[in-house]
């Protein structure tokens, strides 16, 4: 299978390589690709079964090794990696996996853990995540329903952006096996053995107002690797990077150019 790729802007320029969180597509970019035009050029993926990307078996596809080497074989072979949500937790994992192919890690409103537990508490509950769950079948409800819990914390232009999220970054054909097989990978996924490990710089952006991956695990990532970054998007959603991508960009830029 091979993935659908985007791209915004001059090749010549430093690629960043972006993976979309759950129930979206590549083109959540958007908003920031217009704003990095004369910095970046920006490549980013569709997931299987979102976008433009197929998904004929969604169970093998998001098996976590099976995923990875289906992203890698589309990625550059060395670029900065931006990931949204659970594409934050991919780009971690590529990190890890791949260290020559990944210059620098970003994250976005991305956790290491998505599913809170006794020793993980700043996560999503369980019973919000088995809601979902118990919903799947019904995508348009699903789809919706998800996309109007991202911008949940914003102040201005809560409807504007919710509209803009349905329109562009979400589709009705999507099939309910890949919302169930990915939701469930999502909850799967345990990095937080793997930050101690990785030795590229990184920085993890959260947002003050996020309903889905509460600000306060930057707590939690410092006490995983003390050398990684944060930063926050004051008054942010979980969909900051459309709500309010001039200060996502800023943070990105302030991150890159503090390294040179």
């Amino acid at each position: 299978m091979t993935l659908k790729l985007h791209s915004w802007g001059d090749p010549s320029l430093p690629t960043i390589f972006c993976l979309h969180g759950w129930a979206s597509s590549a083109q959540v970019f958007k908003p920031l690709a217009d704003l990095f035009a004369q910095h970046f050029h920006i490549v980013a993926v569709d997931l299987p079964g979102f976008g433009e990307s197929p998904s004929d078996n969604p169970e093998s596809d998001y098996q976590l090794d099976n995923l990875m080497q289906n992203i890698l074989d589309v990625a550059p072979e060395n670029a900065i990696w931006l990931g949204w949500s659970l594409g934050g937790m991919l780009a971690m994992q590529a990190a890890a996996r791949a260290p020559q192919r990944v210059e620098k890690v970003l994250t976005l409103c991305s956790n290491a853990k998505f599913i809170a537990e006794k020793k993980w508490k700043n996560a999503v509950p369980s019973p919000l995540y088995n809601g979902f769950m118990q919903e799947i079948g019904d995508v348009k409800t699903t789809l919706r329903r998800f996309a109007a819990l991202t911008v949940v914390g914003e102040q201005k232009g809560m409807l504007q952006s919710l509209k803009w999220l349905q329109q562009n970054t979400q589709t009705q054909t999507t099939q309910s096996s890949v919302l169930k097989a990915s939701l469930e990978l999502l909850a799967l996924i345990d990095n937080r053995k793997l930050y101690p490990l990785i030795k590229q710089p990184c920085l993890h952006m959260l947002a003050t107002d996020d309903a889905i991956v509460p600000n306060k695990v930057s707590q939690d990532f410092n006490t995983l690797n003390p050398m990684h970054m944060t930063s926050f998007v004051p008054n942010g959603s979980h969909a900051s990077l459309v709500t309010q991508p001039q200060s996502v960009a800023n943070g990105i830029l302030a991150f890159i150019q503090g390294l040179k």
